[in-house]
């Protein structure tokens, strides 16, 4: 009788080959998961706050944009509650601004707003880093007319308290020199009308730019999802724009 033939070892890079597949399969049913888990929290912070809001017929127009991946707050330029102007001088903008009736603010990965000027621009590293690990910001600024309106655009109309605590948000995100002055970012601008500048708190996939303008409007008692981190969900509960 032939004695059984024996089991030869695997050879070391076929056992390497083996471990690292089986780290890729972990690793991506990790992924998935988490993925999952993040879109579940967005789907349950969909569930609305201040449920008793109602609009001021004669307040102040406050205005949310928001693409498919960005969302911005448009205030005022100047009212009897707050005048942007001596905070945003003529200096900071390239371009004349003297016809601007509003502002733009928007916050977000100082990174990604910066350094990718176009969506051809746009590294792989850097949405990893902006997602996945805590990131500093910035304020984005952009002086509008009253041309300057995107299509889907949606406003409401708070009264005087509500909105100084919306303001109150915007205010408290942009970090300030030892003379109280916004810290602009040199260099930095996309156009003649818009500017950069120095922000308080850490991007992240739980807190985005769409998470920030839905504190805002939270603060300011506007009926909003108590979490927001993905984009359109922000003025998911404002008034849909009117069709001209």
């Amino acid at each position: 009788m032939e004695p059984p033939p024996t089991e030869t070892a695997p050879g070391p890079r076929r056992s390497l080959r083996g471990r690292v597949g089986r780290a890729l399969l972990r690793g991506g049913k990790l992924f998935v998961a988490a993925v999952a888990l993040y879109l579940l929290a967005a789907l349950i912070g969909l569930i609305p706050v201040n449920n008793d809001f109602a609009p001021t017929a004669d307040g102040v127009e406050v205005t949310v944009t928001s693409t498919e991946i960005h969302a911005d707050l448009v205030l005022p330029l100047r009212n009897a509650t707050m005048d942007w102007r001596p905070l945003l001088p003529a200096a900071d903008f390239a371009g004349d601004t003297g016809r601007a009736t509003r502002v733009a603010f928007g916050w977000g990965n100082k990174e990604f707003y910066v350094d990718t000027r176009t969506y051809a621009d746009l590294k792989a590293g850097t949405v990893f880093r902006a997602m996945f690990w805590p990131s500093p910001t910035c304020v984005h600024v952009e002086m509008w007319d009253d041309d300057s309106r995107p299509a889907g655009a949606r406003t409401v109309r708070l009264s005087h308290d509500q909105y100084r605590r919306l303001v109150d948000h915007v205010l408290g995100t942009f970090r300030r020199d030892a003379g109280g002055r916004f810290e602009r970012i040199h260099p930095g601008a996309y156009g003649p009308t818009d500017a950069f500048y120095h922000a308080h708190g850490s991007y992240h996939a739980f807190n985005t730019c769409n998470c920030w303008v839905g504190r805002g409007l939270q603060a300011a008692g506007v009926r909003a999802g108590w979490f927001t981190p993905l984009p359109r969900t922000v003025s998911l509960y404002m008034p849909a724009p009117r069709a001209d």
